[in-house]
């Protein structure tokens, strides 16, 4: 029984009970506090133990919390390499009240926190510190069945008011975590049949305001659909959806959207896109103009899905179809023609391991549209080379025809280099795209460029006992440049900063930056200042915030003008018990005119989250929203229930307030008091039968 007592006969043999080793923010320091933890296994489970002893039992910081909000407390985790390819980890983690968080890690882009898996976990607060159990059913990890079937595994563990987090085995600077791992072997494991069916139901009611004493009629939707999981072989799984329910249980928190030169980023919640979505992740440059090549988003209502994923050998291969009922493009006149028909998007991605967590993969995108067709082929590689330093390549290319028949082609590449000891880190990125590429499937916000950067910085660690509270400093320098293909002219940003972490998760960083940008057939020359961190302050508050002074750019104007940036936030999360949250979040930012000093807009946006957790399962939530920039207000209350990732209930209410005035039968926007103009409530409910 998973109860976070380990007084069971699993737990009776030794420990490993080597000391944990520091990795964030210090590194190479024994983790102050000791760490027990045991390994078992049966035909249908992988189990895991902690025994997490501490001194200052009283100072544990854990809460009941949703899942993956448990990064604040003290827990404990593990790192399971299943395949045994150093390409892909099952990151799975525990604060001392059970609650779990866990994360798909992959050696191309790093930390994904939103898949969630099925799994079991409970713990206790003792008073030696705190204990936990982890059950790991075998049909929720993909490995490779056999007689000696071999993994990697590293534990992990943070303590929340140090602001520590420590691993065994080690995990030294400028190395994976895929190198750092243990070995793990089992004997004569076997995975059991996977088959998973995953019906689910969606009811929805929704008015709009008609005038200020009428609404209109209900607008009912009432949609079913069924999701199917299959597993071929214990690495390799089938997954296919016919409508499935794919809106958002809560709407997107708000983000400034005026003059912004390029789109704002919106991350995927739609749980089929999420699952295995690592195997197509490409080698692109971190604050590139690329986002990712599989912007799922694209996929706006899907009306079937299919994924084939999986792994063979050291090769690992996904597969991904669906069709878009709601392709997005605008139709003014006359009936649209394409009215009905579907996107159809394909993507397929292949990886080969060589060891290590180096590999070299394959990957091809493609969506047609009443005509429209975009095709993009690539292949890249990432490789280690010695202890601590890493390169990766890729190259894509890209075939599109419009409507009339024109035909384009379009390369792209993509370079990085990455160097890290302990008391230094070093990168350099590189980017090239075509004024001809294009992919339909990515987050793509500019082409006919050039762009690089080059990112230098020490890491000093106090040794003073006075200096207790501070635990690394850390200067940085960036220097960026971007050459047009268009104009001929380059943008260049170089910035000074100075990191520092300390205790209580402290963080606060200093940052200077210039930049010398083309816009409109003139330079622009740019100065900013910011100051940014937050603090644990104490186990019931925790709090964050920036200020930032900047010159700037108005885009939305023709021509445009050169104006002085100001900008603050503040988010502060107040905790008074295991059970109750509350969350505010303030940002302020105004622009004005460099040559007169006027005013030209003004944004503010306040977001208040309010949060019960009964318990694991079950919670409620009230939210509200406002942008002064839209003039709109968002409520929303959410009463949700989850007993395992799959196997769900939500019930909710929301909804907008705009400000504006009602003038002979006409709605005005803009002026006047708030005014509600729609509402809706819906139930959501989905069943995961596990076979």
């Amino acid at each position: 029984m998973i109860d976070g007592a380990l007084d069971d006969a699993l737990w009776r043999n030794e420990p490993i009970s080597e000391p944990f080793i520091t990795y964030n923010p210090t590194r190479g320091d024994i983790l102050p506090q000791h760490t027990e933890v045991w390994v078992a296994c049966d035909d249908e489970n992988l189990y895991f133990a902690f025994r997490c002893h501490d001194s200052e039992a009283d100072r544990i910081r854990t809460t009941i919390t949703q899942r993956d909000n448990i990064f604040a407390d003290d827990w404990v985790g593990i790192s399971l390499d299943a395949l045994g390819t150093r390409q892909t980890s099952y990151d799975l983690f525990v604060n001392p009240s059970g609650i779990q968080g866990d994360i798909l890690t992959s050696a191309v882009s790093g930390e994904d926190l939103a898949p969630d898996f099925v799994w079991e976990s409970a713990g206790r607060v003792t008073a030696e510190g705190y204990e936990v159990e982890m059950k790991v059913p075998l049909r929720s990890i993909r490995f490779r069945s056999g007689r000696e079937v071999r993994m990697g595994i590293l534990f992990w563990r943070r303590i929340s008011r140090l602001g520590v987090s420590g691993s065994w085995p080690e995990l030294p600077a400028g190395t994976s975590v895929f190198a750092s791992h243990a070995p793990l072997l089992f004997e004569e494991l076997r995975a059991p049949l996977l088959l998973e069916f995953l019906p689910s139901v969606t009811w929805g009611s929704n008015r709009e305001r008609q005038s200020t004493s009428a609404w209109a009629d209900r607008d009912i939707s009432r949609d079913l659909g069924i999701s199917m999981k299959y597993g071929l072989t214990s690495a390799v799984t089938a997954e296919a959806t016919w409508n499935p329910d794919f809106s958002q249980v809560e709407s997107d928190a708000f983000q400034a959207e005026v003059n912004r030169r390029y789109d704002v980023f919106y991350e995927e919640k739609r749980p089929f896109f999420m699952e295995g979505v690592d195997i197509f992740d490409f080698a692109l440059i971190g604050h590139g103009y690329m986002g990712t090549v599989l912007h799922t988003r694209n996929i706006v209502d899907p009306l079937w899905g299919g994924k084939l994923t999986g792994t063979v050998g050291q090769a690992s291969f996904g597969l991904l179809g669906a069709g878009d009922e709601w392709p997005g493009y605008a139709w003014e006149g006359a009936e649209n023609p394409n009215l009905g028909k579907q996107a159809q998007f394909l993507i397929g991605r292949g990886k080969y391991s060589l060891g290590r967590d180096s590999y070299v993969g394959l990957l091809y995108s493609g969506r047609t549209f009443a005509g429209h067709e975009n095709a993009v082929v690539g292949a890249d590689t990432r490789l280690w080379f010695g202890e601590r330093t890493t390169a990766s390549l890729g190259v894509l290319g890209s075939s599109t025809t419009d409507v009339g028949g024109a035909a384009a082609h379009g390369t792209s590449v993509q370079a990085t280099y990455n160097y890290a000891t302990r008391g230094f880190g070093a990168a350099a990125a590189f980017e090239h795209y075509d004024r001809t590429f294009a992919m339909d499937s990515a987050f793509l916000n500019r082409t006919g460029v050039d762009n690089g950067w080059i990112w230098l910085s020490p890491n000093f660690y106090p040794e003073n006992e006075r200096l207790g509270w501070l635990h690394r400093w850390s200067p940085e320098l960036v220097l960026s440049r971007t050459r047009d293909h268009v104009t001929d002219r380059s943008d260049e940003y170089y910035s000074l900063a100075l990191s520092t972490f300390m205790t209580r998760q402290g963080n606060l960083r200093l940052e200077y930056g210039y930049s010398r940008e083309w816009w409109q057939d003139r330079f622009f020359d740019q100065v900013s200042l910011a100051l940014n961190g937050g603090v644990q302050l104490w186990r019931w508050l925790g709090f964050g915030g920036h200020v930032a002074l900047s010159d700037g750019i108005y885009y939305w104007s023709d021509p445009a003008y050169a104006g002085k940036s100001r900008s603050a936030g503040l988010e502060c999360n107040l905790q008074p018990n295991a059970r109750f949250s509350q969350g505010l979040f303030v940002y302020h930012e105004h622009f004005r005119r460099a040559d007169s000093g006027a005013r030209v807009y003004e944004v503010n946006i306040v977001v208040s989250r309010t949060t019960y957790q009964f318990n694991r399962y079950f919670f409620v939530r009230g939210l509200a929203q406002y942008d002064s920039s839209q003039r709109r207000l968002l409520t929303d209350f959410l009463a949700s229930f989850t007993l395992i990732p799959g196997t769900v209930m939500h019930l909710g209410y929301g909804s907008i307030y705009d400000r504006g005035v009602w003038n002979a039968g006409q709605y005005v926007a803009g002026r006047g008091s708030l005014t509600e103009l729609r509402r809706g409530i819906f139930f959501k409910a989905s069943y995961l039968w596990r076979f």
